[in-house]
């Protein structure tokens, strides 16, 4: 007569069938959402930017609102400078890369003598470096073809001006309502404001200090190439301010193009100034200031910053980059304000702030 199985081991193992089919079901709906996202990018990209904008533009709606100006007049002196911020970053983007192209001709010969140059040099020291491969990836062709795809992408996020600016306006001018739609709909008796107090307040000032850094970043880096009188010098100030939003990577992209341009057309001292230039303003504004700004509490883990660069960036591609860490960032935040998933945030952030809540704890 066999042994009857302890009601503890029986438990057990029919919950097996079923934790199995709960990862499956999970598993398939990350599917589901992330093929969502892919497919919808041209629908949620406006949105997302729009949420972005929106919330980094509270503070200065509470502050007119301070002031005496009536909410709707607020909401519509704000959308108007916002709308002539984007106009004008979408507009030096365009004529830069569309003076680019229409003068590639005198680029063409530099850049093929600086090429034969550095495949000569990398063969005397004995580099494996595919002649072919290099010449075809800088030929005019190839620049002029990447140079119209980013002259599309911005006629693209260009002519979905209108749908941001709306949700923008509709965000701002339900502002004074969200805390206390957030209140009735997470409010708990412990906890009568929901578990996202004080989140709104940490994303704001976050959006805030980075989009103020990056500013100042764009408009040194432009300075900077300017005195070295490199041609489009407003571009790569715009490039380095879009770009600081990318972490590391952003940086290093953004220093490349106008360090190349300027072999090309000033030469290789002038080069190597405007990179000095480049890593001075980037160790100096990434490494010192935001994070004295930035604090602690947005920390992130540098495997998770990565990973939602890649993340982001195979879903939504370059655009999806910029967005990618505020994402993860806000993800974070949220997490921090309920008590089940606090440790998820844990888990996203630095070594440094993990260590601190252990200590906290114990």
């Amino acid at each position: 007569m066999p042994t009857p199985e302890p009601p503890d081991l029986r438990a057990a193992l029919e919950e097996r069938p079923k934790t199995a089919w709960r990862a499956l079901l999970a598993l398939a709906a990350l599917f589901i959402v992330v093929y969502g996202l892919q497919e919808a990018a041209d629908i949620l990209l406006p949105i997302v930017l729009a949420m972005f904008i929106s919330v980094a533009s509270m503070p200065v709606l509470r502050l007119l609102q301070r002031f005496g100006v009536p909410g709707p007049l607020a909401v519509l002196g704000i959308v108007f400078v916002i709308a002539g911020i984007l106009a004008g970053l979408t507009g030096i983007v365009a004529g830069a890369v569309a003076s680019f192209t229409s003068n590639i001709d005198q680029y063409e010969q530099p850049l093929n003598l600086l090429i034969v140059d550095a495949l000569r040099t990398a063969e005397a020291y004995g580099l494996p470096v595919e002649r072919t491969q290099l010449l075809q990836l800088f030929s005019p062709d190839t620049v002029v073809l990447v140079l119209g795809q980013t002259v599309g992408a911005v006629v693209a996020v260009a002519s979905r001006l209108v749908i941001v600016l709306v949700t923008v306006s509709f965000i701002l001018l339900e502002a004074s309502e969200i805390a206390a739609k957030l209140a009735a709909a997470f409010g708990t008796t412990a906890r009568p404001d929901g578990p996202f107090i004080g989140v709104a307040g940490q994303v704001q000032r976050y959006l805030l200090i980075k989009s103020v850094v990056s500013a100042v970043t764009g408009l040194l880096a432009g300075m900077w190439c300017g005195i070295f009188g490199l041609e489009f010098a407003v571009f790569w100030g715009v490039l380095a301010f879009l770009a600081n939003f990318i972490p590391s990577v952003g940086s290093i992209a953004a220093a490349i193009p106008p360090v190349v341009l300027a072999i090309v057309q000033l030469g290789v001292p002038e080069a190597l100034g405007i990179l000095v230039g480049y890593i001075a303003i980037n160790l100096a504004f990434g490494n010192i200031i935001e994070p004295r700004l930035m604090g602690r509490s947005l920390g992130l883990s540098p495997l998770v910053v990565f990973l939602s660069l890649v993340f982001f960036g195979w879903v939504w591609g370059p655009v999806g980059m910029l967005f990618s860490v505020p994402i993860t960032v806000i993800f974070k935040l949220v997490l921090e304000g309920s008590e089940e998933t606090r440790w998820i945030a844990v888990l996203l952030g630095s070594a440094r702030e993990a260590k601190e809540v252990g200590d906290a704890a114990s």
